[in-house]
């Protein structure tokens, strides 16, 4: 935070800017590559049924990937308010939209997210303990939960050693992904190619399980709108930000791609060994109780795909009501138009193919219609005292626990309601 010498202190907070066109990159970068590229490429290979079917997807990922980030490189310069999605839908559509969107992103997105983090991490370091078989399920959970447990008290105690994790962990995983492409490479040089010969064979060309693979894939890639979170922290975001999703899109497509071919095309690796972790408070606990991990990435994937489709929907819905906005980027309708049709896709299906799963989803969505009610819509005067009391402690608890403040424009809107 930085202040305006030229007036108190306390009526100018503002966000620094200091966020780089190197370090924009480095954050999409470095949150698309994480360890769903560890688990994912089972699990598609699973919902399509063949290896060659499978590589079509991780393009399909890509590319819908591609068109979701040129859709927010628009909103991120057209609303330069930090937030990404949130933002957004709430310019667009209304807090109790964009409430939801924040309920189902701490109650569902981000902990089974990191559930599954933790889950492969277990898996992957109590596999060669347990060379013939499947590791055991409760010692699985039981590392994962320690885990979990760990390092949420590693961020808690001190910022700087959650982010020395982080960096570890982000070279231990490009390292690892690295070596499989080059094995691959090396195999493919050598001529071993059988795998792609009848790839296609035992393929799934039905939508339910289209969407499904779809998922597992997109849950790889999920990351691309991360520097949108903090727009206000950009040098120049008119130019730094789309320039920073134009290049880190393609590298990351490309960097999948590659380590799919030699992970089972190539070398059928059923696991690879590698050490990640991301610290989660007590929802992902309970989350681990799911016994299926791919249940748990359709958890997220569900909400997340729906309010993604819903923000870029934003855009068509900006261009129509203010078509005079300035906008520095301004793609053809064309982007957002086949992103929101494609989302519609992942969010109808399986409905039809994961039914239970996806209605687990909506209600834990939904669950947050009262809880804005109350505590949002709910003017303060009607409100119950010990609820006024409640929101009042918890707010100011949680402003001292992670010493945050309101910035200087949050401060006049706060003024203006």
């Amino acid at each position: 935070m930085e202040a305006d010498s030229k007036k108190p202190a306390t009526d100018s907070l503002r966000l620094k800017k200091d966020i780089s066109l190197l370090h924009g990159i480095c954050l999409i970068v470095g949150n698309m590559i994480g360890s769903g590229i560890f688990v994912s490429p089972k699990g598609v290979l699973i919902f399509s049924g063949s290896y060659g079917l499978s590589l079509i997807i991780w393009a399909m990922g890509g590319v819908f990937s591609v068109f979701g980030a040129l859709c927010y490189a628009e909103l991120g310069t057209t609303i330069k308010k930090s937030g990404a999605s949130y933002a957004y839908i709430l310019e667009s559509f209304g807090g109790f939209l964009a409430f939801l969107r924040l309920w189902t992103s701490l109650l569902i997105v981000e902990p089974a997210c990191q559930a599954v983090i933790a889950i492969t991490f277990a898996n992957y370091l109590i596999q060669p303990f347990f060379p013939s078989c499947d590791p055991p399920y409760s010692a699985v959970r039981l590392l994962a939960a320690f885990c979990i447990g760990l390092l949420t008290l590693v961020n808690c105690a001190k910022v700087k050693w959650g982010a020395t994790v982080q960096v570890v962990s982000t070279f231990a995983k490009v390292i690892a992904l690295i070596i499989i492409i080059i094995a691959g490479l090396v195999k493919l040089c050598q001529g071993e190619t059988d795998k792609f010969q009848n790839s296609f064979q035992g393929s799934k060309l039905n939508g339910g399980d289209m969407a499904l693979a779809l998922y597992s894939a997109l849950y790889s890639y999920s990351g691309w709108d991360t520097l949108n979170f903090v727009t206000e922290e950009i040098q120049n975001p008119e130019r730094n930000l789309p320039l920073a999703i134009a290049i880190s899109m393609p590298l990351v497509t490309g960097i999948y791609i590659l380590t799919n071919v030699a992970y089972y095309a190539v070398l059928d690796i059923p696991t690879i060994l590698h050490s990640d972790a991301v610290a989660v408070g007590g929802m992902a606990l309970i989350y681990l109780c799911v016994e299926d991990i791919y249940n748990l990435i359709n958890y997220f994937s569900f909400n997340y795909w729906l309010f993604i489709g819903l923000s870029v929907a934003s855009q068509i819905y900006l261009r129509w009501k203010f078509p005079d906005l300035p906008r520095p980027v301004k793609l053809s309708l064309f982007f957002p138009i086949v992103y929101c049709l494609c989302s519609l896709f992942l969010v109808v299906m399986p409905l039809y193919s994961d039914t239970i799963n996806s209605l687990i989803g909506i209600a834990v969505a939904l669950s947050g219609a009262p809880v804005y009610f109350f505590c949002v819509y709910l003017p303060s005067e009607k409100r119950p005292k010990s609820l006024k009391k409640l929101l009042h402690i918890s707010s100011l608890q949680t402003q001292k626990l992670t010493m945050c403040c309101l910035t200087e424009d949050e401060v006049g809107d706060d003024k203006e309601s």
